[in-house]
Order: C-alpha cells, then structure tokens, then sequence
C-alpha cells in the first residue's frame, strides 16, 4: 500500500456534505486525502460536484450505485460517471428478492454480468461490494459463494473487512482465496465492544499490518476509509489516513 493508494468513501461524511458540500469537501482535501469514491451526496449535478473534486485537487476512483438505479437507466448513469471521470462503478449491495434464495442470486448474478459488459464498452468496471448477509448460510451454500462461482471474472470485487469480520469470515483469507479478484478494500475497524461497532482504521481490533501486507500482495488499487457510523467524521477521516499513512510508510 502507498500513500497515494488511499481514499475516502465520501458516505462517511454524508451528514456534512448534507449541510455544506463545498465546505466538506475542501475539509476532506484539507486532511490530506488526494482520491474519493462517491456516496452519500446530497442531490447535485455530475458537472457540479465534478468541478467541487477538481478545485478541491480530489480524484474518483469508484462510485456506488444500487442495483435498482443500474436497471434503471444504466445509460444516463454511465453518462454521469464518464462526467466525473470515473472507471468503476460499485453495486453496494443486493435487493432482499435477489438474494431470497440460491436460485435468485444465480439469477442476479447472470443479469449483473450482462450489465458489466454494457459498462465495460463504456470504460467502466462493473465491481461488487459485501456486508455481512452475504456469509450466512443460504439454501446450503452462501450469497458470497454464489456470487464468486457465477459472476464473470471481469465484475471485481470491493471487499468490507469490518462486514467480512462481522459475517464470521477472515478478511485476510479473502484476500487470499480472491486475490485475482479483489480491487478495492473498505478500510474501517471493527470496535473492542459489545455491540462491534465500525471505527476508524487502527482504532479497533483488526490485523492492519497482515490486511494490508496481503492486499499489496494481491496486487490491491486502492484502500478507501468508511465509516457506516461514525462519532466525529472529520476526526475520525483525519485518523483512519494517518494510521494508514503510517502502515503505508512501514511498508515501503
């Protein structure tokens, strides 16, 4: 992991950007992020928050988009990434029907597969983001076993550590067993307390230094610090970089 490998999923501040975009994002630049991916944005037009990242010196590196929203139009969504520069789109997670059975997520996952070959002559790639469901038992199997047998080997992979740990699954082993698949890491801590909650990264329990040793052997872009809830954001964003950054330092 480099330094310039880290990113913010901007979903972290989404109670911010509620009251001032302009003003968060210059603080999310101010705190040394140079690369974001996008959720949780208050209604804006692609042009708009495009030139907040640019004058903000903030690249795209992927954007999350449900799956209700690519059936929708995924042309005028592909449209909005190619405005904001954007290669990877992120289906954050399944619908309840899709995933109601082994059957139905075979089902979605041969519809998701054609979608990314519409997105791949775009420029996009088509990637898919766990929480915890997708490791409870399903008909004998699992969602996430599933979804690794039956979509194509060119939907990759953006995997939630503090989700996979909460779902009773080794982060490290997934980056192991899907190395050749895993492009992305969501990178927030799982908290020493009764309830687990999500925490900045280096705050909680996980094994940062072996996470991160092996996603940089497989070969993983970009590391992106989220928290579902968060304490402080701005606190909570400025800590979760300097830990990384640290680890990142440590590596090299």
């Amino acid at each position: 992991m480099r330094t310039d490998q880290i990113a913010l999923q901007l979903y972290t501040v989404r109670e911010l950007m509620a009251r001032d975009l302009p003003g968060t994002i210059r603080q999310v630049a101010e705190a040394g992020y140079r690369a974001v991916e996008l959720a949780g944005l208050p209604t804006i037009d692609p042009g708009s928050i495009a030139s907040l990242l640019r004058d903000a010196g903030l690249r795209v590196v992927a954007a999350h988009h449900t799956l209700e929203e690519v059936r929708a139009d995924s042309g005028v969504l592909l449209d909005r990434l190619a405005a904001l520069e954007c290669s990877r789109l992120v289906l954050p997670s399944l619908p309840a029907v899709d995933r109601a059975s082994a059957d139905a997520v075979r089902s979605v996952a041969a519809e998701i597969g054609r979608l990314a070959a519409i997105a791949a002559a775009r420029g996009v790639r088509l990637v898919y983001h766990n929480h915890a469901f997708e490791f409870e038992v399903l008909d004998g199997t699992t969602v996430w076993d599933v979804l690794i047998d039956e979509l194509p080997p060119d939907v990759e992979l953006e995997l939630d550590v503090y989700w996979a740990t909460i779902g009773g699954r080794d982060p490290v082993e997934l980056i192991d067993r899907h190395a050749d698949r895993i492009a992305l890491l969501h990178m927030k801590d799982v908290s020493d307390t009764p309830s687990r909650e999500d925490a900045a990264p280096g705050d909680g329990v996980l094994p940062w230094p072996r996470i991160v040793e092996r996603a940089r052997e497989a070969g993983v872009e970009w590391y992106i610090v989220e928290q579902d809830v968060p304490r402080d954001a701005l606190i909570g964003i400025r800590r979760g970089l300097d830990y990384l950054g640290r680890l990142a330092e440590a590596g090299d």
